[in-house]
């Protein structure tokens, strides 16, 4: 496939990232008046908020395989019809269980576009430029949730109801849905190997299990979304309870902190994990361990903020922020680099699935536990606040020891997955 025609494929599946983060964000956001509306304390927050992902790691799982078996692009391109209707009806039910469903459709839809997409991206870039290809893509990431906090507070005020984003949100999906079902599929192992040879090869969940380095990413992945989605849930609301802020100025810190960070430290990561890859594969887990380590002091330093000392807390979690989202530039890259092509997608529906159940779905609950449960003895503000001051660090710190391990094996893991792949 030309460069051309991978910069528009790139492009487009970056727009439908970009969705998925945006539609993604929005309860987060718009949590407070969700809250108040149905009547919910910090936990069911947190379940809610859980649901979503323990559905999605659940249903990554057999999407993923199947991304592995029919054209990535009809798995992705339908997924993202689904989430959009989804993300639509979340603004048109008006009981909790209703919105509950809504969410957990959210969840099957997007758990099928970052398995088939990863694979995808996969094919239409060597090892030595797939971090900077996934830091382009995974700039849908902070742009997405970007938008969500600077646009979504303020649309819910504009229109005097939190429904209205959802609404909004669901329509350019169905657009973007339309051209990535359009668009032509490299062959599957097309940056690696022959496509002949990749199209040959035979693999099975076990043999995933027999990946020595594939144990250390998954940590790794738990650990960082565990970070990320206490962050992405409950930033807004500790800014409104701790830091007295409104909804729309919450949003707005909110979106500084996980937007604009977010889109430097995946622009400069990319080039950073690309220059370290060609000197070794281990080179690149390294660097992405180094950037979580910094992401657990630094996040420690911001999440201790005082009550009067917002800039702390928007400086350091920003940094914090911007180190540790250097690593998903290096996440899917890694697993291309010691999977064989044909198991791609569902290696990483897996990591996924496993990453998003103790990662994505902890994070949330268990910070919504432990913030009703210090708020026993104090306030809700300052629980929250505490809760969040020590999980958050603690996740960034899991997720470092988990790429440090990954490094011990990738070399040999890669090794034997070239080897076996053109002698398959």
């Amino acid at each position: 496939m030309s460069r051309s025609s991978a910069r528009y494929v790139l492009g487009l599946l970056f727009i439908g990232n970009l969705l998925n983060f945006y539609d993604r964000a929005l309860p987060a956001v718009l949590l407070e008046p969700i809250k108040k509306d149905f009547g919910l304390d910090d936990t069911q927050v947190g379940i809610l908020a859980s649901a979503f992902v323990l559905v999605a790691a659940i249903a990554g799982i057999p999407l993923g395989r199947l991304a592995d078996r029919i054209p990535r692009r009809l798995v992705a391109g339908w997924g993202l019809v689904a989430w959009s209707a989804f993300t639509a009806a979340g603004g048109l039910l008006t009981s909790f269980w209703g919105f509950f469903a809504t969410r957990i459709g959210v969840g099957v839809g997007e758990s099928s576009y970052a398995p088939a997409t990863g694979s995808l991206l996969a094919d239409l870039y060597p090892s030595e430029r797939r971090s900077r290809a996934m830091s382009l893509f995974m700039l849908g990431f902070p742009l997405g949730t970007l938008l969500a906090f600077l646009s979504a507070g303020a649309l819910a005020v504009a229109f005097d109801s939190w429904r209205v984003p959802f609404l909004i949100a669901a329509v350019p999906g169905f657009v973007v849905a339309n051209l990535i079902l359009g668009i032509r599929e490299p062959a599957r192992g097309a940056a690696d190997l022959s496509p002949a040879t990749a199209a040959g090869e035979k693999g099975s969940v076990r043999s995933l299990a027999k990946v020595r380095s594939m144990y250390g990413l998954v940590l790794a992945f738990a650990g960082y979304n565990f970070a990320a989605y206490a962050i992405g849930t409950f930033l807004t609301p500790v800014l409104q309870r701790y830091y007295g802020l409104g909804l729309v100025n919450a949003g707005l810190i909110g979106g500084v902190v996980i937007g604009v960070t977010g889109l430097i430290g995946l622009l400069v990561g990319g080039r950073v994990l690309d220059l370290a890859a060609k000197k070794s594969p281990a080179a690149r887990v390294l660097a992405a361990a180094v950037a979580l380590a910094g992401a657990a002091v630094l996040s420690f330093v911001g999440l201790a903020a005082g009550r009067d000392a917002v800039w702390q807390l928007v400086l350091f979690l920003s940094l914090g922020y911007l180190f540790g989202i250097v690593y998903l530039a290096a996440a899917v890259p890694v697993v291309s680099d010691v999977i064989k092509p044909a198991q791609r997608s569902g290696a990483l529906g897996m990591m996924f699935a496993v990453g998003y159940l103790f990662g994505g779905a902890g994070g949330p609950i268990i910070v919504g536990l432990l913030s009703d449960s210090l708020a026993a003895g104090s306030t809700a503000a300052d629980g929250l606040q505490t809760a969040m001051m020590f999980a958050v660090p603690l996740a960034f710190g899991v997720a470092a020891i988990g790429m440090l391990l990954a490094a011990r094996f990738v070399v040999a893991d890669r090794a034997s997955m070239l080897a076996a792949s053109t002698t398959a």
